[in-house]
């Protein structure tokens, strides 16, 4: 059997706790990450050894373990302009880099990348100066073992959750004027659950000038919990690399309601665990969530749906498994670690 050690570079944040069968190295610095990675892509029984990577870290790994396998994880839906922040091998500092001025002479060797979506599989393949071999594995997400009570507020309302850091990115002030549409603002409430971003000040500012029903309730470490108290969770990002609210809501039996772009179809079944709407068309998002707000027998059915789903498809047991598959068909031998 092979064994598995993490590799947790916290900044900030709690600590990284146990990790099943795993043996976590707990580092806070450039220093630290070396050492440990060094240690651990070196084994004293010389069995083989695949670094499972981040296209942050990626070059530097290279570098570090240079007789392992190194699988790099995209975790964007990238563009040819994206600014993307990686460490660079040298020092160890932040810089920031396009897909396109990545050090790919250290990176021609990597054997095979990770996308956590079709669609970041696509974007990567597409932007990346060679072609790539690329394999698609979605995140796993905890699902409760049973779907938390649904404790919904009586406020007549339809009562719609979103998760976003508040950020231009993450579009959050489309969801903000399509509530403040006449035909839905006295039917509907909006509930912003994210950390506030560069973007919070403008978006305070639009929903009181618009006098939208919108709230911005930051972070919230019990967001699962949560989102079972809600008819609905919408998302208006386009670039999503995955979209793990979507399961998180899924995991409450909360359909969810999502852009026709990056990885979020990929996740809702329109009409059966979700819905999907036109990111460009404005009037389409105001029409999904009028539909949704007059028909609420079929929200709670696609609710029960989206967590049948994700119980089938996106738990960690099933993430891991993919990785394993794909980490033992890079080495024929057992393997000595995967960070």
């Amino acid at each position: 059997m092979p064994s598995v050690d993490v590799v947790w570079w916290r900044q900030g944040g709690p600590a990284a706790g146990s990790c099943g069968p795993a043996h976590v190295h707990e580092v806070t610095d450039w220093h630290g990450y070396q050492q440990a990675l060094t240690r651990l892509g070196s084994p004293s029984d010389d069995r083989p050894v695949v670094v499972i990577s981040s296209h942050r870290t990626a070059a530097a790994d290279v570098l570090l373990v240079p007789n392992a396998r190194v699988i790099p994880v995209v975790r964007h839906v990238v563009n040819a302009d994206q600014v993307l922040r990686v460490i660079n091998p040298g020092d160890g500092a932040m810089v920031e880099r396009t897909i396109s001025t990545l050090p790919w002479e250290l990176l021609a060797g990597v054997p095979v990348w990770v996308g956590i979506s079709h669609a970041s599989s696509a974007a990567l393949r597409q932007h990346a100066p060679q072609a790539r071999y690329v394999s698609t594995i979605h995140n796993g997400v905890t699902i409760p073992a049973e779907a938390p009570v649904r404790r919904r507020p009586d406020t007549g309302r339809l009562l719609i959750a979103s998760v976003a850091r508040t950020v231009p990115w993450k579009r959050v002030d489309h969801l903000v004027r399509a509530v403040a549409d006449p035909r839905l603002s006295t039917a509907v409430r909006l509930d912003v659950f994210g950390d506030p971003g560069s973007h919070q000040p403008e978006l305070t500012r639009l929903a009181n000038h618009l006098a939208a029903p919108v709230r911005f309730l930051g972070y919230a470490d019990d967001l699962p919990l949560r989102l079972a108290s809600y008819d609905l969770l919408a998302t208006a990002a386009v670039q999503e690399g995955f979209g793990r609210a979507v399961i998180d809501a899924a995991g409450a039996a909360t359909p969810s309601l999502v852009p026709n772009a990056g990885a979020s179809p990929e996740l809702v079944l329109d009409g059966l665990t979700g819905m999907v709407y036109e990111p460009d068309d404005p009037n389409d998002l105001v029409a999904a969530l009028t539909d949704a707000l007059l028909d609420r027998d079929a929200l709670a059915r696609m609710g029960s749906a989206a967590r049948a789903l994700a119980e089938a498809w996106y738990t960690p047991g099933r993430c891991a498994a993919q990785y394993l598959t794909l980490v033992m068909g890079q080495q024929p031998r057992p393997l000595a670690a995967a960070l």
